[in-house]
């Protein structure tokens, strides 16, 4: 894989968009019992609503996510999620796993943690009030347009793990005639790559339309400086493994007004302030204690 997680995808569709009332989404009904989140008489089934608070942790970490705005495979997969966390928690609490020094000790890390990023947001929704002066934003565009091109690619690629696996691709490739190569490329692709996407759809290594800064680095660079209907003559590492890479089709590269690319401009130095100010409070934070490091 070498795109961005499907989650974070799935959170990128859905910003901009208000959190609507709590609904609920899916019922459980359990047999009588006294645990669980709506205990009833033992006699009386149990029936327990998953609502969209059940997703307060997204949510947490993308405030503009809307569950009724997300694909059916989307809304089904994290329902799916709800419901098994639901059945795992009932056991977990059957079991008392909750009086246990694990749980104790990780839930106090977890609150370590949550008043961090409770204290990064505030700061940062104050930082998000501030104007930042028009002539200021029109500075960074013209500085930086360049970082602005959008051109939109779609390639194929044979994810292995050794750059051996990936020049022993390249090498049977290489003894493909022009005509043939699209479909010798699918051929291999569908036989060699591990990347899950093709394993599971026998794709032929097609990751579909995409724009440069939707990939790693590196692969990026990789795919951009292709000719269509060629690939990749060395094998290209990145995090996930080797790839070769070959290039179906890319668009002319556009560069954005700067009425166009304004609120992209805002995001940005809205967080370089964010970063400047946190490093200006640790650093006058740590003037005020001793740091021993064991």
């Amino acid at each position: 894989m070498v795109k961005k997680s499907v989650l974070s995808v799935v959170l990128a569709g859905v910003l901009g968009v208000g959190m609507v009332e709590a609904t609920t989404l899916a019922t459980v009904t359990f047999p009588g019992t006294q645990t669980g989140k709506k205990s009833k008489k033992t006699s009386q089934p149990e029936v327990v609503d998953i609502t969209e608070s059940d997703f307060d942790v997204i949510k947490q970490r993308n405030p503009n996510f809307d569950f009724t705005k997300l694909k059916k495979d989307q809304q089904m997969g994290l329902l799916e999620q709800a419901i098994n966390n639901l059945l795992i928690e009932r056991e977990a609490k059957k079991e008392h796993l909750e009086d246990t020094p694990e749980f104790k000790h990780t839930m106090e890390s977890y609150k370590k943690q949550l008043l961090v990023e409770i204290w990064a947001k505030r700061k940062a929704e104050v930082i998000g009030k501030e104007e930042i002066p028009e002539a200021q934003l029109k500075k960074y565009y013209e500085a930086n347009k360049s970082k602005f091109v959008q051109q939109e690619a779609q390639a194929r690629h044979i994810l292995v793990k050794t750059e051996a696996d990936a020049k022993r691709v390249i090498s049977e490739l290489n003894k493909v005639p022009k005509n043939k190569l699209e479909h010798e490329f699918i051929k291999i692709a569908n036989r060699d790559s591990i990347d899950p996407n093709t394993k599971n759809t026998k794709n032929g290594g097609d990751l579909g339309k995409f724009q440069k800064n939707q990939m790693a680095p590196e692969f990026s660079d990789a795919v951009f400086s292709l000719r269509p209907g060629t690939y990749t003559k060395k094998p290209v590492k990145t995090e996930f493994g080797y790839h070769v890479i070959y290039l179906m089709k890319k668009n002319q590269p556009v560069t954005p007004t700067y009425a166009q690319a304004k609120q992209t401009i805002i995001g940005i130095l809205k967080e370089h302030q964010f970063q400047e100010y946190v490093k200006g409070e640790l650093d006058k934070l740590r003037k005020q204690v001793k740091i021993d490091i064991k």
